[in-house]
Parts: structure tokens; sequence; C-alpha cells
């Protein structure tokens, strides 16, 4: 009983937000089918960012150092690469993807996927603390990684549909972006062992942190959904003189 409760507790705040994510994205929904295999996908990516993970050489840079190493490149690093590139398998022949915040839907459901599978792991390693696990994980980590991913697709997007001057710069920035992000992120959990400075600094830039991607992720949502908004009105406009 306390496995099935460590599986539904990892994957129901991923399946949440990927409601959320669909339902923001009111003016051409992706077919389910679509975003059932976006979810696969970054469950899939979970697995060989693992192996990575595992693999990465130890190295010992003093308590600080050591934290800005895993936090940046063991795990950040590893695990966007891995969710950039199942994610890019997933959009470059995907004939739904036509409109701008579709990078975003596409991203935060593998992001999702990802998270949910990670999130099992989690708890399924230590079900005798799955409450206090799993809520500390479905309100910090989850998020976290949807927001990442939320980044991640509206680079893309831009790298799809912005000026072909920037494609490139906005295609590393779909990339760089959200590994800076989960760097940040991870550090400032990391350090929270190190002592009481280091917790209130931790603190302080965690929350920071948090709240501006909030209001970033916010703020890329709805640009994109605008834009998408008055190119569908352009079309229509044209039909309508056609």
């Amino acid at each position: 009983m306390l496995y099935f409760l460590a599986i539904l507790s990892g994957i129901l705040p991923a399946l949440l937000l990927v409601a959320f994510i669909y339902w923001k994205d009111k003016y051409q929904h992706e077919p389910i089918s679509w975003i059932l295999k976006s979810f696969w996908y970054g469950a899939m990516a979970c697995v060989p960012a693992a192996l990575i993970e595992a693999f990465w050489p130890e190295c010992y840079l003093g308590e600080l150092g050591t934290s800005i190493y895993y936090s940046f490149v063991v795990i950040a690093l590893t695990e966007e690469a891995m969710k950039f590139l199942f994610f890019w398998l997933l959009v470059r022949h995907n004939p739904h993807f036509d409109e701008r915040m579709d990078g975003i839907v596409y991203a935060a459901c593998i992001g999702m996927g990802f998270a949910g599978l990670e999130n099992i792991g989690y708890l399924m390693t230590d079900v005798t603390n799955l409450a206090m696990l799993g809520a500390a994980r479905a309100l910090i980590s989850v998020p976290g990684h949807f927001f990442f991913a939320v980044f991640m697709g509206y680079y893309y997007s831009l790298s799809v549909y912005g000026p072909r001057r920037h494609r490139r710069l906005m295609l590393l920035c779909s990339l760089l972006v959200p590994t800076l992000l989960h760097g940040l992120f991870d550090c400032a959990l990391l350090t929270f062992e190190l002592g009481v400075l280091y917790m209130l600094l931790a603190m302080v830039v965690f929350v920071a942190l948090f709240i501006l991607m909030a209001v970033y992720v916010n703020r890329h949502m709805k640009r994109l959904l605008e834009a998408d908004n008055r190119l569908m009105h352009k079309q229509f406009d044209e039909q309508e003189k056609a």
C-alpha cells in the first residue's frame, strides 16, 4: 500500500501541472495523444540522466565548491541536457507544433514526465517518510522542474518563430537558461547543510529565485499567448478578405 501511495504521490503533482499548462494553452489545444507522448518522453529522459549522473567523477572542491560543482555540472547540466534532447526529438517532426505557446506546452510536459519519475524514485526509496518527503517535493522540486521547462520551451519557440538572426542564440538559451536556473536552485538547497550563514543566504537566494521564476514564467506564457492570438486574428482576417 505504501508503495502505491509513493507512486501516486510522485506522479500526481506532475499531472496537475500538465493539466494546468494544457488549460493555459487556450487558443488551440495540443492533441491529448501528444501531451501523453511528451510526458512519456520526459520520463524516458530521466533514465539516461540518472545513469550519466552516476558516472560523473567525484570532485572535492571544499564544501561550497563541491555543492556548486554537483549543482551546476552533475545535476543541472546533465538533467537539462537530457530533457532538451528528448524535447528536440519530440518537436522536430511534430505536425502540431504550429504556435509559439506549443514550445512551452511540450517542454513543460516533458519536464513533468521527468519530475514524476524522479519523484517516484525518491519516494520509493524512503516510504517511511512518505508524507513529509512527498509534500516537500510536490511544493519544491516539481514546480522547479516546471519553471525550468517553461524557460526551455519559451526560448525554443523564439528560435523557431523569432528573427532568423537570433535563432542560434535562442536555441542555445533554451538549454543554458534552464541549466543556470536549475543549478542556482539546487545549489541553494545543497548549501542549507553548510552552516547557519550559508543556510540564511541560501534561503534568501532560494525564495528570491522561486518568486522571480514564477513571475517570469507567467510573463513569458502571456507574451507567447498574445503573439499567437494576434497571428490567429490576422489569419482569420485574411480568410475573411479572401
